[in-house]
């Protein structure tokens, strides 16, 4: 069927003066744009029309880097063990009572699990132990996960089952904490310490309810907007749980993948529809994140972990040296694929450029290869992206979140004023895109575009205010630009005839509203594919 939606103000993301009042949709496609005269005069008998009631139209919008299936899990699946602001845990002892109560709500042998515990924001300013973790249960394996997902804390139980006690399990680019007799206090840090944990995390209930918790999932994204949902590091059979969902009609969204590295360069996808299971870059990580003292930083921490100290000129750490990362750089340029790679320190920043740079077969580099996150890149650094065909995408939300302690803790006032530097790269005319990095931080577009506008910090501050950038900017990043860096711009991400009819429908036009009033616009409606997908 053919539908005129009309009476409206569409913003295309096409150009930043074009706005129309009225867009024709055939099928699955774009067809027309215009004044609702002119758009209007196409109407046939089988055509429906929509009054949209001077509300506004625009593109869907684009989860640039983020984990949709962690997401699932945090979302429906794990215990809610976040710290206040975000949550309600402020000590040890809340963690402690809240994990038995879930352990007595859903007993079972199935590992505990609780995210979004941050060290930094309660009381004692340290992760839970062993020791602590052990007075809920030493039956049955628990596990916390710090928001960033590059920490964690384990009871007794769920080392044992990881199999990470010994004292030579020691995987690089990873931090096991140890007592003075070698044990394990029950801390680990980074991917390499975390793995076989996540390995035993799975159990067969919580696969019995992963399409259900999928679709619940797939409704809290397009409340937001998202038309199109990332998987920003995994791999290609995370596409197979999804296909589950989707048989059952609970995945309606477009889904990008982008693989992990292996130890060979990944496969693409062989799917039918490859604008509904699309092929991401192949995922790299070669750092870790801000607030727990593991990115790779240029300049020494302002103030180290009073719970974990290290030495006064403690920088972080990078995963890999400039030679390894060099190799896997070669290794997907010779596989013709892209790549995404985790950076957020300004020294690991370094280290992917001077092995970007030094590539044998740099000139047969595909474009559009993306440095994730991109935190403290600094301006030397944003010179020297585009030559090389990397191009950044930034984590507001870390202003609002955790800005104030980036000031006053991690990095000082000096470098936290620079924290994703959306100016400096909008004045190169650098394409940019912006992401929540879900379950990190909840999937809200428009809060992204908030951060990125106004630089406000949880307490009011404005942090870096010369970093901010104009709301069409920011929409851009969160659409057409997102669009781009995943090469999906011709057919998503903007409004315009032959295009996909991915777009939504808000009760607030965000290129007039004031900025403070962006994360509160409502999404009423999300067509995908031209089909109405959800309506609030």
């Amino acid at each position: 069927m053919d539908y005129i939606y009309y009476n409206g103000s569409i913003i295309t993301m096409e150009k930043p003066e074009e706005q129309y009042s009225a867009m024709l949709v055939c099928g699955d496609r774009i067809v027309m744009l215009g004044t609702d005269e002119e758009v209007l005069r196409r109407k046939t008998a089988s055509t429906e029309c929509v009054d949209l009631e001077g509300k506004t139209i625009m593109p869907g919008f684009i989860d640039a880097h983020g984990h949709f299936l962690i997401n699932v899990l945090a979302s429906h699946m794990f215990v809610d063990v976040s710290c206040a602001p975000a949550g309600k845990i402020t000590c040890k002892d809340d963690l402690i009572q809240t994990l038995r109560a879930a352990d007595e709500a859903e007993p079972g042998k199935h590992m505990l699990i609780g995210f979004g515990f941050d060290d930094t924001l309660i009381e004692e300013y340290r992760m839970p132990e062993t020791k602590d973790l052990d007075q809920v249960s030493t039956e049955r394996g628990i596990m916390i996960l710090h928001p960033s997902l590059h920490m964690m804390s384990a009871n007794t139980k769920a080392i044992e089952l990881a199999g990470v006690a010994a004292p030579d399990f020691n995987p690089e680019g990873a931090t096991i904490y140890r007592d003075a007799d070698g044990k394990p206090t029950g801390v680990f840090e980074e991917m390499g310490a975390m793995g076989p944990f996540l390995k035993k995390a799975a159990s067969a209930k919580m696969l019995s309810q992963l399409p259900g918790a999928i679709g619940k999932t797939c409704q809290q994204y397009m409340e937001k907007g998202v038309t199109t949902v990332c998987e920003g590091a995994g791999g290609n059979a995370m596409a197979t749980l999804t296909g589950a969902a989707e048989k059952v009609g609970k995945f309606p969204v477009r889904y990008i993948v982008c693989p992990s590295m292996g130890k060979k360069v990944p496969k693409k996808m062989n799917k039918k529809d490859p604008l509904k299971y699309i092929d991401g870059p192949v995922k790299l990580i070669q750092d870790g994140s801000i607030q727990i003292y593991t990115a790779g930083l240029g300049q020494p921490y302002t103030i180290q972990h009073a719970g974990r100290a290290k030495a006064d000129d403690y920088k972080g750490f990078q995963i890999r040296d400039v030679a390894s990362l060099r190799k896997l750089f070669e290794e997907i340029i010779a596989a013709g694929r892209t790549f995404a790679i985790h950076g957020n320190g300004d020294g690991t920043i370094d280290s992917i450029i001077e092995a970007l740079e030094g590539c044998k077969n740099l000139k047969d580099i595909q474009p559009r290869n993306l440095l994730i996150h991109s935190q403290m890149i600094r301006e030397d650094q944003l010179d020297k992206l585009e030559e090389l065909h990397l191009y950044p995408s930034f984590f507001p939300s870390h202003v609002h979140v955790w800005g104030d302690r980036h000031k006053s803790t991690f990095i000082g006032e000096e470098r936290a004023n620079r924290i994703n530097p959306c100016g400096s790269a909008l004045k190169r005319n650098i394409p940019f895109s912006l992401h929540n990095d879900p379950p990190v931080t909840k999937v809200n577009p428009l809060s992204s575009v908030w951060s990125a506008v106004t630089r406000k910090t949880y307490s009011g501050d404005i942090l870096g205010e010369e970093q901010r950038i104009p709301v069409y900017d920011a929409l851009k990043a969160v659409t057409i630009d997102a669009a781009w860096q995943y090469g999906l711009d011709d057919m998503l991400g903007s409004l315009a005839p032959g295009k996909k009819a991915d777009f939504i429908l808000l009760d607030t036009n965000p290129l007039s509203c004031d900025a403070d009033t962006l994360p509160e616009i409502q999404i009423e409606k999300v067509w995908i594919d031209g089909k109405q997908a959800w309506n609030r």
